[in-house]
């Protein structure tokens, strides 16, 4: 019996669910609302410049026939927020004398941390004043790019720099 109800439901259902997915059909035009305006054709469409000049759509091009339809202007990339957080790092290598010099704008003391390529860190070394730069001896590091990273309390800042070359 059970079995027989719920057969008689699903087929009940189906129907519903089939008209559920299919494409909704307009709504008839009232007299108040407005006609809506035909698409521009791209060719007549007009572009504004990053100068705020307007590029007239005779100076357009068409793209060739099969090739995908590309828009007149493009946005503009987001530019992040800065970061409050963010220590300004100095660093400079000098292959000749196997140091690296690295400078903050942090005036606190200051970890610095330089990484392999791996991300393991092979020196670490606190400046107290990050204001003064601090010489690091890295004649035995093998040649190679680093990370150095410097942190004071919640503030971080990173450079990437290039040893032994």
């Amino acid at each position: 019996m059970k079995k027989l109800l719920l057969l008689l439901l699903a087929g009940a259902l189906v129907p519903v669910a089939a008209h559920a997915q299919a494409a909704p059909t307009p709504a008839p035009a009232t007299a108040a609302a407005p006609a809506p305006t035909p698409p521009v054709p791209e060719s007549k469409q007009e572009a504004i410049l990053p100068t705020g000049v307007v590029n007239p759509a005779a100076a357009a091009t068409t793209p060739a026939p099969g090739a995908p339809a590309t828009a007149l202007v493009k946005r503009a990339p987001m530019t992040p927020a800065a970061n409050p957080n963010a220590i300004k790092v100095k660093a400079e290598a000098n292959p000749a004398t196997g140091r690296l010099t690295v400078k903050t704008d942090n005036s606190g003391p200051t970890r610095v941390e330089l990484t392999d390529a791996g991300g393991r860190p092979v020196l670490t070394y606190t400046m107290m004043n990050g204001q003064n730069p601090a010489v690091l001896n890295v004649s035995r590091l093998p040649a190679g790019s680093y990370i150095v990273r410097c942190t004071a309390y919640e503030k971080t800042g990173m450079r990437q720099v290039m040893i032994g070359r």
